[in-house]
């Protein structure tokens, strides 16, 4: 009897040694289906969370389509972040194809305003869900996920709340540099030799956005299209046509032979390529490289 007594007395002791964290519940798992959601969500969770992005490097949010693996992976999640608002086509049938009770799903565009966007006289409007291309936005993206992982997770609360709080004084700054270096510029005019991305941020800060497409990136440009950015842009006295970093700048190159433009390359971030990867970019490296291309393009003081 003493044996055993000492054994548990043994325990009880180990046990009170043990550090707080080891005592701690493991991490959340949440998956996310772009990157710059990937990256706020490990900035809000912080330690308590386990981050992981769906996209393999190089992969186009619009067309992927998803693997066993994945399935798997979304099974012992216990949140998935979209943007939804159509971004993610693929997402509705991969959620349905999981059976897990406990996870749960966050689309943040359902909690956020919404631009339309309409191409031509006659075409129909669609919800323009590039909306983390709005910092004001990504700072209630911010309070979303912290909102949701505290329904998951009580007890870490104050953890999620302080590190939506660090993402949105960053947000904060951020927005501040664009307002700043964008306020006074020679061009208002933004021409996009790809689809409509970035009408959030050119609403944002005063810009006016002309894409030879729309929403949808592989969708092709029409010629009409292409002829009324051409004249519009020569009106305008556009100094640089913008092309979408990770895609062919062939369309920009062609627009900007006509205006006698330069070609400069804004980044829309939902993913990136291997290289950009493996160097470690962060959100906010591409949106402060995306400022000095805008700064340049639209000759700002």
């Amino acid at each position: 009897m003493k044996k055993y007594l000492s054994l548990l007395l043994g325990l009880l002791i180990l046990a009170a040694s043990l550090p707080a964290a080891s005592l701690r519940p493991a991490p959340l798992k949440i998956v996310t289906t772009i990157f710059p959601l990937s990256e706020f969500a490990k900035e809000v969770a912080a330690d308590r969370g386990e981050v992981s992005l769906l996209l393999p490097p190089g992969a186009g949010v619009h067309t992927w389509q998803p693997r066993a693996s994945d399935i798997l992976r979304l099974s012992s999640a216990d949140l998935v972040i979209q943007v939804g608002a159509g971004l993610e086509p693929w997402i509705p049938g991969l959620l349905k194809s999981i059976s897990s009770r406990k996870l749960r799903v966050l689309a943040v565009a359902d909690s956020l305003p919404l631009n339309e966007h309409t191409e031509g006289e006659e075409g129909k409007a669609e919800r323009d869900p590039h909306v983390w291309l709005d910092f004001g936005l990504d700072m209630v993206i911010a309070d979303l996920i912290a909102a949701e992982l505290t329904e998951i997770d009580p007890s870490s609360a104050s953890v999620f709340q302080a590190g939506a709080g660090r993402l949105k004084a960053r947000l904060q700054k951020l927005d501040a540099a664009y307002s700043l270096g964008l306020g006074h510029c020679a061009g208002r005019s933004l021409i996009i030799g790809g689809h409509a991305a970035f009408g959030y941020l050119a609403e944002r800060y005063g810009l006016e956005q002309v894409s030879v497409s729309g929403l949808n990136p592989d969708a092709e440009a029409l010629p009409r299209r292409l002829i009324s950015t051409i004249v519009w842009g020569r009106e305008h006295g556009v100094r640089a046509v913008f092309a979408e970093s990770n895609t062919s700048p062939r369309m920009a190159e062609a627009l900007a032979k006509e205006l006698h433009a330069e070609v400069l390359f804004l980044h829309a971030a939902s993913n990136l390529n291997k290289k950009e990867w493996e160097s470690g970019r962060s959100f906010f490296d591409i949106m402060e490289e995306n400022l000095r291309n805008l700064r340049r393009g639209l000759a700002c003081e």
